[in-house]
């Protein structure tokens, strides 16, 4: 099987001596919607900082496409070209005037023509929400909104993989229903999406594969029914299972229902019932 990225026995260890990766091994395939969960410190971020280049790692490898990525500033251009990153702190990735200005900074350096730039910024904007906001100044924007125009700003790059570090937190449920729509939109463009979240029941109800971490090591991998059903592994990574996998397995134990393949969503619980 072809895979669109890949590590291979990542080692990464930061300049004050921590071990943040540890012979991490991650294969996504194209068009797949990926979760990575972990305690906070067990090494999100850092991979996903290995996930488009910014960090470089220690030990181990870096594929795109099949092809191992090198570290000169050209290979790493066209890398980011190809692979986007949202931050989960909006403010550490806005920094233009107003919003329109924004979105465009990075379809301008693509050195694209400015009406491919305009159709570009204006798509990423609607796609968000935010086409309203075009002529707001940036700091006059609220967190919600900051996070959306920071995903407009990937959008407009175009990447095939769109990595989303933290999407939802310290948002309302309006606004984390807007975010999964979003993504959902995106997977259906086919664009492959990369998201770490402490959020389980997004992990469970969203996510094609599933990735856990801690203290630098992936623990263990697999699609959402066969992670969040091992209890003895969500202790370990100190996970609490998903509200429908609860209710599912007391149906069961209880004999309500028999032992089948668990609901991923509520219409498939009541396709059960």
């Amino acid at each position: 099987m072809k895979y669109i990225l890949q590590l291979q026995d990542v080692e990464y260890e930061y300049p004050d001596g921590t071990k943040a990766l540890k012979g991490v091994s991650i294969a996504v395939e194209k068009g797949k919607k990926i979760a990575v969960l972990g305690a906070n410190g067990a090494g999100k971020s850092t991979l996903f900082l290995h996930l488009n280049g910014i960090l470089k790692p220690k030990k181990g490898k870096l594929f795109y496409n099949g092809e191992e990525v090198r570290y000169d500033r050209k290979s790493l251009i066209q890398l980011r070209k190809k692979v986007g990153i949202v931050f989960q702190n909006p403010d550490i990735q806005l920094f233009a005037a107003s919003v329109e200005q924004e979105v465009s900074f990075g379809p301008m350096n693509l050195n694209l023509p400015i009406p491919e730039v305009k159709q570009r910024v204006e798509d990423s904007l609607k796609s968000t929400d935010t086409y309203l906001l075009k002529d707001k100044p940036t700091h006059f924007l609220s967190y919600g909104q900051k996070k959306r125009v920071s995903i407009a700003d990937v959008l407009a790059m175009d990447p095939e993989i769109i990595i989303f570090d933290e999407p939802t937190a310290y948002l309302d449920p309006y606004h984390i229903e807007g975010i999964i729509d979003i993504f959902n939109a995106l997977s259906i463009k086919g664009k492959t999406i990369i998201v770490s979240t402490h959020d389980v029941e997004l992990a469970y109800s969203w996510a094609d594969y599933i990735y856990i971490m801690k203290e630098g090591e992936i623990v263990s991998s697999g699609t959402p029914d066969k992670v969040f059903c091992d209890s003895k592994l969500l202790q370990i990574a100190k996970l609490k299972k998903p509200m429908l996998v609860e209710i599912y397995s007391l149906l069961v134990d209880r004999g309500i229902i028999k032992h089948q393949h668990p609901p991923r969503n509520m219409e498939e619980l009541r396709k059960i019932l």
